[in-house]
C-alpha cells in the first residue's frame, strides 16, 4: 500500500478549518466583535441581527477605531494590537488577544468594516468575502467602528446544518450579550432583531446590571455580596425562594471576563446547602477577582473557561463568603400577593393578574418578564414593579405571637400585622439537626441510655450499612455493640430521641442511609445520619401541640443558624402580608 502524500493545505481550506475553532455559531461572532469593541474603549455598543444572526450581524461602537493604514492588517491571521510577545499571555488584561477573530469570521462570511479613529478626516472601509479581501475605500462615518457580517457559513453548508432553531440561536446571542454586559456595566448595550428591540441596558453599577440580567421576577429577591480578601467577590445572590431547576440564572465572571465554571457552580451549591431543596440551584451573578498571575485565561479556544492556580482556596473562599451573606439575611418566604377582581385598580407594586381576577399561573411571570425584556416597548428607563414585595432582607428574626395550630401541621402566628404559618415538622427538623451538628462539632454527643438494651436482628442490607457507619453512629449518640451474627444490641440513642421508639428510629435511619434514592448521598455519613435522626425524631404533621410547646419551638427556631429552612431546603415559615389580606376582603384596592 502506497503511503498518502503529505501536503500543505491551501490557504482557503486552512482558514475555514481554523475558523471552526473561533466561529461555532452566530453568537460566537457577536462575542468576538463585542469584545473587540470593549477593548477599543467604547461607551455604547449596538448589535443588530437578522435571521438569528445567519443573515446579518452588525456591531457598531464609538470606540477608538482602526487607522486606515492598519485596516488591511487586521484581517491577517495572528494580527493583534493586544499582545506583543508570549510573555504577555501571563498578564492578559484584554478580552480578545488571539488575533484570529476577524480573519476567522471573514473566512466563512462576507465582512465589511467601516472605521474611523478620533480626529481622522474620514472613515476607511474594506470588505472581505470568504477570505478574499477587496480594496480599501474611503467612507463617511462617525468615530468608532461598525462591522457587518452577512451570510454567515455561506461556504460551509455543513456548519449551517448543525445550527439550532432560529429561536435557540437568538437566545444564545441574547445570553452572550448579557454576559458581556455584566463584564462592562459602564457601557450601554442595545440589541435589535430587525425592527424589534430585544435588550436595552444603560450604563449603571455592576449590582444594578446584575439585577437587570437576572430579571424582574428576581430583582427584589436578591442580596448584595461585596467582600475583599485573597479572593474578592462582588455580585448579587438570589434568596433561596428564587432557586431554579436549571443554571440559566447563574452568571460567573473572573477578573472581568465572563466564564463557565463548574467549580464556582459547585461552590454556590455548597454555600446554599440545606437552604434550597435538592434538585434546585441558586440564582446568582458572581464576580471573582484573584491576582492575575494566579489565573490562566488561555486554556480554551473561545476563552470561555479559566484555570485557577489554587482552586481549593477560591472554592472555600466563595463558600464561606456567600454563606456569610446568606446567614446575615432574613430569608423569609413570602406568599404571593392578593388577587384582583374584575374592574379593580391595581395598587402600585402589585402583580399582574389574569382576566377575571385569577392570579397568573406558575411561569406566567417569566413570560411577562420576557415581553418586557425582549419586546420593542422596553426602553432605557423602563422599570417593572416588583411582583410581591418581600419583607426587608436585613430584618431581624420577627417576634411572633402564636395564635394557634392549623390542620395539626402549621403553627399560626402574627407579627407586625402580617400572618405567618410555620411548618411544625420543618421547624423542629431544623432545631434538632443543628443541635446534633453542634454537639458533633464539640465532640460531646448527648446519649440517652436505654433502661433495657434493645436487641435488633439486622437484614443483610442493614448489616452492610451498620458496618459503614459505626463511627458516625457513636458521634451522634447511638451506642451499638455486636450481639451475635447479624444482630446488634442498641444501648443508647441520641438524647433528642429519648421519647421515640428506639428500634423504629434506628431502622428508619439505616433505611435512609442505605436507600439508593437517598437525596443526601453526596453528604458525609455523619451529616446524613444527623439528617435522618432529626427527620424521624421531629414532631410530625398530625401531632397536636399546645400553646406552650408551639411558643417554645419558635424560640428554639429563632436561635438556630438557618431558621428559615429545614435541611431539605423547604421553608420553615411563610409570611402573608397584612395589606394582601386587606385586599382579599376588598378593604384595599
Amino acid at each position: 500500500m502506497t503511503s498518502p502524500r503529505i501536503e500543505v493545505l491551501p490557504t482557503a481550506a486552512a482558514e475555514r478549518i481554523a475558523a471552526g475553532e473561533v466561529v461555532e455559531r452566530p453568537a460566537s461572532v457577536v462575542k468576538e466583535l463585542i469584545e473587540n469593541s470593549l477593548d477599543a474603549g467604547t461607551r455604547r455598543i449596538t448589535i443588530e441581527i437578522d435571521g438569528a444572526g445567519s443573515r446579518l450581524i452588525r456591531v457598531s461602537d464609538d470606540g477608538a477605531g482602526i487607522p486606515a493604514e492598519q485596516l488591511a492588517v487586521a484581517f491577517e491571521r495572528f494580527a493583534t494590537s493586544k499582545i506583543r510577545s508570549a510573555d504577555d499571555l501571563r498578564h492578559v488584561n484584554t478580552y480578545g488577544f488571539r488575533g484570529e477573530a476577524l480573519p476567522s469570521i471573514a473566512a466563512v462570511a462576507r465582512v465589511t468594516i467601516v472605521t474611523r479613529p478620533a480626529g481622522a478626516n474620514s472613515a476607511a472601509a474594506v470588505t472581505v468575502t470568504g477570505g478574499e479581501r477587496g480594496a480599501p475605500a474611503v467612507a463617511g462615518a462617525a468615530d468608532g467602528t461598525m462591522v457587518t457580517v452577512e451570510n454567515l457559513f455561506y461556504n460551509t453548508p455543513a456548519r449551517q446544518r448543525f445550527l439550532k432553531s432560529p429561536a435557540r440561536e437568538t437566545a444564545v446571542i441574547v445570553e452572550t450579550v448579557q454576559a458581556l454586559a455584566l463584564a462592562a456595566p459602564s457601557v450601554a448595550f442595545h440589541l435589535v432583531d430587525g425592527e424589534r428591540e430585544i435588550l436595552w441596558m444603560p450604563p449603571e453599577s455592576f449590582e444594578n446590571r446584575a439585577r437587570r440580567v437576572l430579571g424582574a421576577a428576581l430583582r427584589d429577591r436578591t442580596l448584595t455580596i461585596d467582600t475583599r480578601g485573597l479572593t474578592g467577590l462582588t455580585g448579587v445572590l438570589g434568596t433561596p425562594e428564587t432557586a431554579q431547576a436549571r443554571r440559566s440564572h447563574q452568571w460567573f465572571l473572573v477578573n472581568g471576563r465572563p466564564v463557565r465554571s463548574p467549580m464556582l457552580a459547585r461552590a454556590l451549591d455548597q454555600a446554599y446547602h440545606t437552604l434550597i431543596p435538592e434538585g434546585r440551584v441558586p440564582a446568582a451573578v458572581l464576580h471573582v477577582r484573584v491576582p492575575q498571575d494566579a489565573l490562566d485565561v488561555n486554556i480554551h479556544p473561545r476563552k470561555a473557561e479559566v484555570r485557577f492556580a489554587d482552586e481549593r482556596v477560591v472554592f472555600s473562599d466563595v463558600v464561606r463568603e456567600v454563606r456569610r451573606v446568606l446567614h446575615g439575611a432574613a430569608l423569609v418566604h413570602t406568599a404571593p400577593g392578593a388577587v384582583r377582581w374584575p374592574g379593580a385598580t391595581a395598587a402600585p407594586g402589585t402583580p399582574d393578574t389574569a382576566v377575571g381576577g385569577d392570579a397568573l399561573p406558575a411561569g406566567a411571570h417569566d413570560v411577562a418578564e420576557s415581553a418586557t425584556s425582549y419586546g420593542a416597548a422596553a426602553g432605557p428607563d423602563a422599570v417593572r414593579p416588583s411582583l410581591w414585595p418581600p419583607p426587608p432582607l436585613t430584618a431581624p428574626w420577627p417576634s411572633i405571637r402564636v395564635l394557634g395550630q392549623l390542620a395539626l401541621t402549621y403553627i399560626v402566628g402574627e407579627t407586625g400585622g402580617d400572618l405567618v404559618l410555620i411548618d411544625q415538622h420543618a421547624a423542629h427538623e431544623r432545631v434538632l439537626y443543628e443541635r446534633l451538628l453542634a454537639r458533633r462539632r464539640a465532640g460531646t454527643a448527648h446519649a440517652q441510655g436505654l433502661v433495657t438494651p434493645a436487641v435488633v436482628e439486622l437484614s443483610p442490607a442493614e448489616a452492610a450499612v451498620v458496618s459503614e457507619v459505626e463511627r458516625p453512629l457513636a458521634a451522634l449518640g447511638f451506642e451499638v455493640e455486636a450481639f451475635g451474627r447479624a444482630t446488634i444490641r442498641l444501648r443508647a440513642v441520641p438524647a433528642i430521641a429519648a421519647d421515640r421508639d428506639a428500634i423504629t428510629l434506628f431502622r428508619a435511619c439505616l433505611a435512609d442511609l442505605g436507600s439508593g434514592r437517598d437525596e443526601h448521598a453526596g453528604r458525609d455519613l455523619e451529616e446524613r445520619l444527623a439528617i435522618a435522626t432529626a427527620c424521624h425524631t421531629a414532631v410530625r404533621a398530625g401531632d397536636r401541640l399546645d400553646q406552650t410547646k408551639m411558643a417554645a419551638l419558635l424560640e428554639e427556631l429563632a436561635r438556630t443558624e438557618d431558621p428559615y429552612s429545614c435541611f431539605h431546603g423547604r421553608p420553615t415559615m411563610v409570611r402573608l402580608r397584612g395589606r394582601d389580606l386587606e385586599r382579599w376582603f376588598y378593604r384595599r384596592l
